[in-house]
């Protein structure tokens, strides 16, 4: 693990579902660079929001554990098969920390109810709270019952913002590692934004199947893509380590020209755009406060 000089560094874990399984092959990658006191702000989503408060608190392991037991016989989609079993929260039960979290953690959670999307920082949560929080952020609308957390009702908000950079982005960082799925190369918020924000992205052939479907092969095969595709960026990326931005921001530059599939991502319409969709589905689907709904409707 390289040293870090005083640096300023965020963190975002989108929601991927299934793919959640990279993210833990990542962050094993990444803790051979980084401690995760290093990044003072951090970011994410839905599944992602299992995976990062378990590097946080040291519990990746015992995350890894959970998805290597993943065992469901035949092309069992993920949402019938896991969002519907105890998995995540079993998940939830063994990495549950009596540790405060002492990064600042913002988790997308959703108010159906006020049609409202709020960043919780799990770090002013106390310890004995974040259960319901971490539950909350699993609480896909349409197939779960939301979470009570004091006066609310809350949902996962990855429906809304499954990339939730904008609660790191509007600090000044030095540099921000974002991990999503889309197969697109987005440049998030602006082009002097966007110039800080190493990107790894996981998109393959596969990747639709990779999210619904779930087999203990194809975790394994995504743990350890996760992981091996992580740690050939970083090797490059930090090749003069974690602390020299020149080099740091070059990389960035040359991997930014050499991608395809280049789409402008900008908080503020995503979650107008969004929300609009999650108040339709309301208007159409009175169920959905009553956590039923065709399984259809949502893929």
């Amino acid at each position: 693990m390289m040293e870090n000089k005083t640096m300023h560094i965020g963190l975002v874990l989108s929601g991927g579902m299934g793919k959640g399984a990279y993210q833990v092959g990542a962050l094993t990658a990444i803790n051979e660079f980084f401690r995760p006191s290093d990044f003072e702000y951090v970011s994410a989503a839905s599944v992602g929001a299992l995976n990062t408060y378990a590097y946080l608190t040291n519990k990746l392991t015992e995350a890894k554990r959970v998805w290597e037991s993943v065992n469901f016989k035949g092309k069992n989609r993920f949402i019938t098969s896991v969002l519907k079993s105890s998995f995540l929260q079993d998940t939830i039960t063994t990495i549950i920390s009596k540790e405060a979290i002492t990064n600042n953690f913002y988790v997308p959670l959703l108010d159906l109810a006020n049609k409202e999307l709020d960043y919780y920082n799990f770090k002013d949560i106390p310890p004995m709270e974040i259960d319901a929080y971490l539950r909350a952020s699993i609480a896909m609308p349409f197939y779960n019952k939301g979470i009570s957390v004091g006066e609310k009702i809350l949902y996962d908000g990855a429906i809304v913002d499954n990339i939730p950079i904008f609660p790191v982005l509007r600090n000044d960082l030095d540099y921000v590692i974002c991990i999503y799925f889309d197969d697109f190369n987005y440049i998030f918020e602006d082009d002097s934004a966007d110039n800080r924000i190493i990107k790894l992205t996981f998109p393959d052939d596969k990747i639709i199947s990779n999210s619904i479907n779930v087999n203990h092969n194809a975790i394994i095969y995504m743990i350890n893509e996760g992981y091996s595709r992580t740690r050939r960026l970083f090797s490059d990326i930090f090749s003069n380590g974690t602390d020299d931005l020149e080099t740091i921001y070059c990389k960035i530059e040359q991997n930014n020209l050499h991608e395809l599939n280049k789409k402008k991502r900008i908080t503020g319409d995503v979650l107008v755009t969004n929300m609009n969709k999650v108040v339709k589905k309301i208007v159409r689907n009175k169920r959905i406060l009553r956590g039923q709904c065709d399984e259809n409707q949502w893929i």
